[in-house]
């Protein structure tokens, strides 16, 4: 509990270890083979019950747009609605997790809400009932409803569980906002014109998700991950290409895309390794970095 009796939830960024596109769905989708893990950087939400039924949402640092189109909002609506409850909250949100950067900041703040709003309002409503309006709310919120990592099919909205070894990771938050629409367009584009192409890498990785658990260190699997809409990010912000290079000679690692963009980082075995590689990083672009690790919760 925080200040004043408020309920404190904690919404964890995820990094896209993998990303692969299997192609258009019927229903303006994609289909996807995704696995993502939370990592511990987050945003702040707290909540407290209202008696006038309803509900306020105040968003601080990071524009969070208007508050009727913001997923957190959102969220409460829906859970209300499907519950036929009458109760209201007040909701504050403090916003960590930049926008458009493909940490997935907007869908965590949507599970919190809807873990934080069922028990606030007392509600009974099973783990598939909360998937379900998750599913329904965007296809990253599933993901953020438990476990430290998740392998994602379908268009995100079905989940498995991983186990995975505790990895570090320099995190870069360029200031740059890449769309999920935009670069699942330019996806399309490059696809209609033969790119990009997948070509088979290693087993090492593809065996790991098989078998539901990563316990290798990155440092056996880190060069094999794919982010398949990583070329599209960088064809809509040059820019990023061109920081992901400078990064790479720098730190001597892989640098992946996480999501659509603009977040990028790279996997370290342990926290040596990510302070060297911090200690690494150009002047210019050290202060756009941290470090986080796997979050365990």
């Amino acid at each position: 509990m925080g200040p004043g009796g408020a309920l404190i939830w904690l919404a964890p960024a995820k990094l896209n270890l993998s990303l692969k596109v299997l192609g258009a769905r019927g229903d303006g989708f994609h289909e996807l083979d995704s696995v993502a893990a939370k990592v511990t950087l987050y945003d702040e939400l707290a909540f407290r019950p209202r008696d006038d039924g309803r509900i306020d949402l105040a968003c601080s640092e990071f524009d969070c747009g208007p508050v009727e189109e913001n997923l957190v909002f959102r969220a409460a609506e829906a859970l209300r609605e499907r519950a036929g409850a009458k109760a209201g909250a007040d909701i504050r949100l403090v916003k960590r997790i930049p926008p458009g950067s493909g940490l997935g900041g907007g869908s965590s703040d949507a599970a919190a809400a809807l873990k934080a709003l069922t028990g606030l309002w007392g509600l009974s409503l099973s783990p598939a009932e909360l998937a379900e309006l998750a599913a329904a709310l965007g296809s990253d919120v599933p993901l953020f409803l438990d476990g430290p990592a998740v392998r994602m099919r379908g268009r995100g909205q079905h989940c498995q569980p991983l186990r995975v070894r505790p990895f570090w990771a320099l995190l870069v938050l360029p200031d740059l906002h890449c769309s999920a629409g935009e670069a699942y367009a330019a996806y399309d584009a490059l696809a209609a014109e033969g790119r990009p192409s997948r070509a088979g890498g290693p087993a090492v990785w593809e065996s790991l998700v098989s078998a539901g658990q990563i316990d290798l260190p990155p440092s056996k699997w880190r060069d094999q991950l794919v982010n398949d809409l990583a070329p599209a990010a960088m064809r809509l912000r040059p820019e990023l290409a061109e920081m992901r290079r400078r990064l790479a000679l720098s730190v001597g690692e892989p640098v992946h895309v996480t999501g659509s963009g603009s977040g990028l980082f790279v996997l370290l075995d342990d926290e040596a390794g990510a302070g060297r590689a911090l200690d690494a990083v150009p002047d210019g672009m050290r202060g756009r970095c941290r470090i986080v690790t796997l979050n365990s919760w």
